[in-house]
């Protein structure tokens, strides 16, 4: 059992523009600095004692990374300091992108929902996290801002091993940028997890579906995982089973055969490694159905 301490001692610095932050974290380096959002997952880790920083710098203040902003192009930004709350409430985002609202909306209870944030989620680099595959699949982008300027990446390239992100220790994650959605797409989110009360991910799989003109066969699959990795990703190898094909029992069978393929399940004391393969293969199959269905029946209008 890990016991909870109290936490240790640390300078708290309480910036409150983006251009603050950046200069608060460019001298620092490594676990000397930790930036604090919603802090559903830090308070803890420095209470075991699994980080120590010498510097805290909250992010609370900062307005101007808390947004939802629909873009020129069809696509929407969203800051970093978004809560979970208002992904689950944002008109915008359920009129474009429900796979998000829907994933946000299984996190947790209301009142961690109204703290947690998107930027932590994906940061925290935590392979349980619900919100990486999800808006792996949608498409997503991140902007990582320093005092050296800002960079974009694919969300999918953001998470090279377990609890390690490719941000430089002068970065943070500022920005998500979603594309347009696609049309006659849909997608799901789908979990396994002991009980409503211990909420962690025993495995996790959102799957993206784009079906063509006709809505007969698959344009495009997008599937993405918790907790079957050391990290969050992308099953591009089982995704393109299903490409070009109409959806058949045995087509199912073959993505979820490629995507357990594809795992690295580990075992732990809430499941060993075969039932995370089963579960793994049992809600490819489902999400790919639901998908499939929210494709055919709302015409790219939700994702």
């Amino acid at each position: 059992m890990t016991y909870l301490m109290r936490l240790p001692k640390f300078e708290y610095l309480g910036p409150r523009s983006l251009a603050e932050v950046c200069g608060a974290i460019a001298g620092p380096s490594g676990n000397e600095v930790m930036l604090l959002a919603g802090g559903t997952d830090a308070i803890l880790q420095m209470r075991r004692r699994e980080r120590v920083p010498r510097r805290v710098v909250g992010l609370k203040g900062v307005a101007e990374l808390d947004f939802v902003r629909e873009e020129a192009d069809g696509g929407v930004a969203i800051g970093a300091m978004t809560t979970l709350r208002s992904l689950v409430h944002d008109p915008r985002i359920a009129a474009r992108y429900d796979l998000l609202r829907e994933t946000a909306a299984q996190i947790g209870g209301h009142e961690l929902r109204n703290v947690a944030t998107i930027g932590g989620n994906i940061a925290g680099a935590l392979p349980c996290a619900d919100l990486p595959p999800a808006l792996m699949t949608l498409g997503a982008r991140i902007r990582l801002s320093s005092a050296r300027g800002d960079r974009w990446l694919a969300l999918d390239e953001f998470f090279p091993e377990f609890g390690r992100t490719v941000a430089r220790a002068d970065e943070l994650l500022s920005e998500i940028g979603l594309p347009r959605p696609a049309p006659r797409s849909g997608g799901t989110y789908l979990k396994f997890h002991d009980r409503q009360s211990m909420d962690m991910t025993v495995v996790g799989v959102s799957a993206w579906v784009a079906l063509d003109d006709e809505g007969r066969t698959c344009r495009d699959l997008r599937l993405a995982y918790a907790n079957s990795a050391p990290t969050v990703f992308r099953a591009k190898r089982a995704e393109a089973v299903l490409r070009g094909q109409a959806l058949t029992d045995e087509g199912l069978e073959a993505v979820a055969e490629a995507a357990c393929g594809e795992s690295r399940p580990r075992t732990s004391w809430r499941a060993n490694g075969a039932y995370r393969l089963e579960l793994i293969a049992a809600l490819t199959r489902r999400a790919i159905r639901r998908a499939w269905d929210k494709a055919a029946s709302q015409g790219g209008a939700k994702s």
